[in-house]
C-alpha cells in the first residue's frame, strides 16, 4: 500500500468497524424467517424463502433479520410428486417483533400431488426480548 492511500485505507477500516460494534441490522426489535425442520410422519417438508417483498433472498441467509410488520413472502415448495420442479406460492406475513417464524410445505396426503404453504410454528427469540424488554 503506498503511503497516499494510508489515510483513506485508516479511515475505510474505521468506519467498517463502527459498524459492526453499532449491531446493525439487530438495533431494533426484528423478526426471523426460516424453513421448517423436514419430517416425512407429518407429510411436513422445508419451505425456503427466495424473496421479502420482492428483494431476493439466499436460501442459505435464514437468519438475517427482518423489520416487524407486514411482509410479501416468496417460497420455494415441493413440486408436484414424482417431479423435481419447486412451486413458488407468495404469502402475506404480519411479523411480531422478536419471533421466530418458520416455514413449511404441507400436502393433505402421502399421494396428495400438490404441496400448500404453511407457517409450522413461531416462536420468541430470547436474546432479542433480553436486548428489548419493551417488546412482549
Amino acid at each position: 500500500m503506498s503511503i497516499p492511500h494510508t489515510p483513506i485505507a485508516i479511515a475505510l477500516s474505521t468506519l467498517l468497524l463502527a459498524a459492526c460494534a453499532s449491531g446493525g441490522m439487530y438495533n431494533e426489535p426484528y423478526a426471523l424467517f426460516e424453513p421448517r425442520e423436514r419430517s416425512n410422519v407429518q407429510e411436513l417438508r422445508p419451505a425456503f424463502v427466495l424473496s421479502i417483498d420482492g428483494k431476493s433472498r439466499a436460501v442459505n441467509d435464514n437468519n438475517e433479520p427482518v423489520t416487524p410488520g407486514k411482509h410479501r413472502v416468496e417460497l420455494s415448495l415441493p413440486g408436484p410428486l414424482g417431479t423435481s420442479n419447486p412451486v413458488y406460492k407468495t404469502i402475506e406475513v404480519d411479523a411480531k417483533p422478536c419471533t421466530r417464524y418458520r416455514f413449511g410445505a404441507r400436502r393433505d396426503s402421502p399421494t396428495a400431488r400438490d404441496w400448500y404453504p404453511t407457517i409450522e410454528a413461531t416462536e420468541p427469540i430470547g436474546e432479542c426480548l433480553k436486548k428489548f424488554p419493551a417488546v412482549k
